[in-house]
């Protein structure tokens, strides 16, 4: 879970979002940039760095995103660079959308698969987990090979494994049981 002072943040935005009826598009836009923080690691090092003076930091903030973030979201991320704290924008982002799923009755699913899942799979798979859920699911998929077949989820501490390497790992470990119990009545 995010600090103290991550969540301060987060809702504050939280809040004028809402005020300006800018929810959703705010939202979105921190997340964009948080993405775009992760992709250029140099340019997150520039706007936080100690050395680099604030204003200077201001200065390439605005001049790199203000062609396509809100004039607030860009205000607030100004702000997170006056008070020193723009390397807490992860957790500020995660925290927003977090409160934003809480609110709208919506959870993420992590879905990992051996395949890419086409189309109908994904709608028949997210089709399910709502009903199952009764909330709205955010599908996040990726491929993972190294599951063989079936699928792994992950909803919240909420985990449904119904892989071929779960199912060889749960074989392995009855094998193991059952040669110990053997091994066991032989020496007894």
């Amino acid at each position: 879970m995010a600090g103290i002072l991550a969540k301060s943040y987060a809702d504050a935005l939280y809040e004028l979002a809402q005020d300006e009826k800018q929810l959703l598009r705010f939202k979105d836009q921190m997340k964009q940039m948080d993405q775009l923080m992760d992709e250029n690691a140099s340019f997150y090092q520039i706007l936080t760095h100690p050395k680099i003076h604030k204003t200077e930091k201001k200065q390439s903030l605005e001049t790199v995103c203000k062609s396509f973030l809100d004039h607030t979201v860009l205000n607030f991320l100004k702000l997170l660079i006056d008070k020193g704290r723009f390397q807490k924008l992860h957790e500020i982002t995660k925290e927003m959308e977090h409160r934003y799923y809480d609110e709208h009755n919506i959870v993420i699913a992590d879905v990992r698969s051996a395949k890419a899942l086409d189309t109908s799979e994904r709608d028949r798979l997210k089709e399910m987990l709502e009903k199952k859920l009764a909330k709205t699911v955010d599908m996040r998929c990726h491929v993972d090979e190294t599951l063989i077949a079936g699928l792994r989820i992950k909803i919240n501490d909420l985990v449904l494994d119904n892989s071929a390497l779960k199912r060889i790992d749960q074989l392995k470990t009855l094998a193991k049981s059952t040669e110990y119990t053997k091994a066991r009545g032989e020496c007894e």
